[in-house]
């Protein structure tokens, strides 16, 4: 091939690759352009759904942004969340156990006040539904997040942390330059699974009933939800198929790009020589994008700092980090919430006055409206709290059961693949794609299937509540597997441990407390998952196991508030007493093991 002919070939791909890039961001645009007029637009109290075939591109494009919204929330939450959490022994006493509360509160607990509250707030407009549907399904994926980053920070090796200290990094520079990557890993693999949490809910946030009322946003979640209600199978099957091509879609141009990117972070050596390939990653690199973020950036800091000698390549990134501690002090959740400052502030008047005025606020905004609030909960009797309470115990049944039966196959299987590179880089797409598929969709299907098996409703939505749950701790027990070091694993070779000798003194112990995560988690989602396992609508008849969430799921369609608020109520306080004895007791065991 001559000079010239390579030229043209060189010419030609990075043509190529602009082109897709450039109709990848006109997509996405035209979503985003959507989702703004729309949300602009003036509200009513009934939305019709098409359920034409033709609406399915502009409805597919609406859930995906409101889903992409609620990620980048989710990712700045998490991490502010879990930093203070893990670096702070005062917050993280009530956070952790707030962040379990808040985790395994179904969705319905939150949706009636987002929904009732944002329409108040935005009259006239139909914003308030909008923000209300981003915000639950924020509420779906930002858990599972935080508790990641949160675990990724208490388990960093004590190595870091002495590299930190011998190049006395800063606590700003020690959060961008050794905290924040050791996070990226189990924050870029639990994406995957909170991005699939959006879509798990995706029917209940954007077509809600409360009541008489029906709210309703015009997207895949509410299509998939009319046509499946009016018998429209056909077009039904067609919206699943959408689905399924965002989700494989997802993956391609967000997923695997990132998790070829974040292999350079990875603690052991024994991977090397494997990376992660993304076509979609390499095609970015051809273009011109790289230059011109590099060129806005270098732009951005000359415009900040005009005294900054940035001529060379790579002098932009040289100077932020030498400069880093006169900018960055303001965004570091470390420096803001450090045991020291916490101290100085605890120690000052200020926090008393503080708790004055919240306290003083909190009684005279509540107190007029205790009276109705207590009458309200008066007016269920004794036997509807002994039902609910009943009800609470039979659904915690069943999430212990989901725990079980997911724990005996995700261990093994995510330490086999965890410990294996090249199979886990093969295996992970299609675990990933069939956990970011949302199960309720397919819960009449499969509750139709089990109706021929005559199962007992009980075993039935165990079940139901396993297909969404397992998941959580599938991808904690690959991420902790593949953060083993490799001199350990090495040293169990040397001293040829037999099978069962390597899982008891290493893999076990070395997992735990990603297990532990993924336990807390698996448990969080199979509560929220309650409320649409225990009550399932099938062709031709019905599924209705006792539990807490058919009591949520009834009184929400029967605008029950009193009972709905009863229910939460019940919920709360089983899991604080869970958080104060079964998980707190598994968290100190897990760091002593590991220790």
């Amino acid at each position: 091939m001559t000079q010239f002919a390579k030229v043209q070939a060189t010419r030609g791909a990075f043509f190529r690759a602009d082109f897709i890039v450039i109709l990848v961001v006109i997509i996405l645009g035209m979503g985003f352009a959507n989702f703004f007029s729309l949300g602009s637009s003036a509200y009513l109290e009934k939305v019709e759904i098409n359920t034409s075939l033709s609406s399915l591109p502009s409805y597919s494009l609406l859930s995906l942004v409101r889903s992409l919204f609620a990620l980048i929330f989710s990712y700045i939450f998490a991490v502010i969340y879990g930093t203070i959490a893990a670096n702070n022994k005062t917050f993280e006493r009530f956070l952790i156990p707030l962040l379990d509360v808040l985790q395994s509160l179904p969705v319905v607990a939150f949706l009636p006040g987002f929904v009732l509250a944002l329409i108040s707030v935005f009259q006239g407009s139909r914003w308030g539904l909008e923000i209300a549907c981003i915000l639950t399904i924020f509420t779906g994926q930002v858990w599972n997040l935080a508790f990641a980053y949160y675990e990724s920070q208490r388990t960093l090796q004590p190595e870091f942390k002495e590299v930190a200290k011998i190049y006395k990094l800063s606590q700003v520079q020690k959060f961008f330059f050794v905290d924040l990557p050791n996070g990226y890993r189990p924050l870029i693999y639990n994406g995957m699974m909170s991005m699939a949490g959006g879509w798990f809910f995706l029917t209940t946030c954007e077509a809600f009933t409360l009541g008489n009322k029906d709210f309703r946003l015009p997207g895949l979640g509410s299509y998939l939800s009319e046509t499946f209600a009016t018998g429209n199978y056909f077009n039904f099957s067609i919206g699943l198929v959408t689905l399924l091509i965002i989700i494989i879609g997802t993956d391609l141009l967000l997923w695997k790009p990132l998790i070829a990117w974040v292999t350079r972070y990875r603690d052991g050596d024994d991977g090397k020589g494997i990376e992660e390939e993304s076509w979609f990653l390499n095609i970015i690199r051809q273009t011109s994008i790289p230059d011109f973020i590099s060129s806005f950036f270098k732009r951005s800091v000359l415009f900040l700092f005009p005294k900054a000698v940035i001529k060379e390549s790579g002098a932009t990134r040289k100077y932020l980090i030498d400069n880093i501690d006169k900018w960055g002090t303001i965004i570091s959740p470390k420096n803001w919430f450090s045991d020291e400052n916490v101290n100085k502030f605890r120690r000052s008047s200020l926090l008393s006055l503080m708790v004055t005025f919240a306290i003083g606020g909190l009684v005279f905004t509540l107190l007029p409206k205790l009276p109705t609030f207590g009458q309200s909960l008066a007016s269920l009797s004794n036997k509807d709290w002994f039902t609910l309470i009943h009800a609470v115990f039979l659904t915690g049944s069943k999430v212990f059961f989901v725990i079980l039966i997911s724990s005996i196959w995700t261990i093994p299987v995510g330490l086999w693949l965890g410990l294996n590179p090249r199979l886990e880089r093969i295996c992970q797409p299609i675990i990933q794609n069939l956990a970011a598929f949302p199960a309720p969709v397919l819960f009449p299907l499969i509750t139709l299937s089990f109706s021929f098996l005559n199962l007992p409703p009980f075993i039935n939505a165990t079940l139901l509540m396993c297909v969404g749950s397992q998941w959580y701790i599938l991808f904690n027990v690959i991420g902790g597997a593949s953060r083993i070091p490799a001199d350990l694993k090495f040293v169990t070779q040397i001293y040829k441990f037999s099978l069962w000798h390597r899982f008891s003194k290493l893999y076990f112990p070395a997992i735990l407390p990603s297990l532990a995560t993924g336990w807390i988690t698996a448990a969080g989602g199979a509560w929220n998952a309650s409320m649409v396992a225990e009550v399932v609508e099938f062709p031709g008849g019905s599924m209705h196991s006792f539990g807490i969430g058919a009591e949520l799921a009834n009184a929400s369609a029967q605008g029950n508030y009193q009972k709905l608020i009863a229910a939460i109520i019940c919920i709360v306080v089983t899991l604080v007493i869970l958080n104060r004895t079964l998980w707190r007791t598994l968290h100190i065991y897990a760091e002593r093991v590991k220790d």
